[in-house]
């Protein structure tokens, strides 16, 4: 699940161009001048040492990204689906700060093609793949084929995301994803061994203590049980 937040705020705060955060820096655009063929991209020297970085496709005007913010902080969702996502919109910075796992979860699957729709097409294409991938993913029911089918096409997708992004937006964390599918197969659907239901209702070591003590719960419900009634 960690997996999946990471790699949500890696393209989030890249498209959006976060300062600080954005994997799109000056030292990625001369990565970019040595390793790629995208003379578009190359900083330019505008004399006196200074260089300028020119726009990517990929990235989101500040116009753009205050647009963004403004929809996701009037944009309401059902009760108990995500937490107020409102509360992370910083509107003057045109940025989203604070979201935790869980309301990462929420917005690649969900949000993520509807917010990032005025992208270039062939951009916003790679990214709803990436959404449905995380959505199909995380399934309550999975089929082992269709698991597969999967494993194949993570790697085309990262291909495509390596022609769009720098160099430097891929770290380990963007590699992790091919071996998700393989740990869905052998763990089960993800919803019996993830973190959010004890993330989102706080049960702490000591919480869990006290249900040790009361065999009747576990007579009338499993483990399995618990987690699987809290899954979206």
């Amino acid at each position: 699940m960690h997996t999946k937040r990471n790699v949500f705020m890696n393209v989030f705060d890249t498209v959006m161009d976060i300062k600080g955060k954005t994997k799109d820096t000056n030292k990625a655009r001369l990565d970019v001048a040595e390793i790629c063929n995208r003379k578009e991209l190359e900083l330019k020297d505008i004399g006196r040492g200074k260089l300028i970085k020119p726009k990517a496709a990929n990235g989101f005007t500040k116009s753009q990204r205050v647009s963004i913010c403004k929809w996701v902080k009037e944009h309401t969702l059902p009760d108990g689906y995500a937490s107020n996502l409102g509360r992370c919109v910083d509107l003057s910075q045109g940025k989203l700060h604070g979201m935790k796992s869980h309301d990462c979860h929420v917005f690649i699957q969900r949000l993520l093609p509807i917010a990032f729709d005025s992208l270039p097409k062939p951009i916003w294409k790679v990214v709803v793949e990436l959404s449905l991938f995380f959505r199909e993913l995380t399934s309550t029911t999975l089929n082992v084929e269709h698991l597969r089918i999967l494993e194949e096409n993570i790697l085309v997708l990262l291909c495509k995301m390596e022609q769009i992004f720098p160099p430097s937006f891929f770290d380990f964390m963007e590699h992790l994803p091919i071996h998700l599918p393989y740990e869905a197969k052998v763990g089960g659907p993800v919803q019996y061994h993830w973190m959010y239901p004890f993330e989102k209702y706080k049960i702490t070591n000591h919480f869990l203590q006290h249900l040790l003590l009361l065999p009747s719960f576990f007579k009338q419900c499993s483990l399995y049980s618990l987690l699987g009634s809290y899954t979206l």
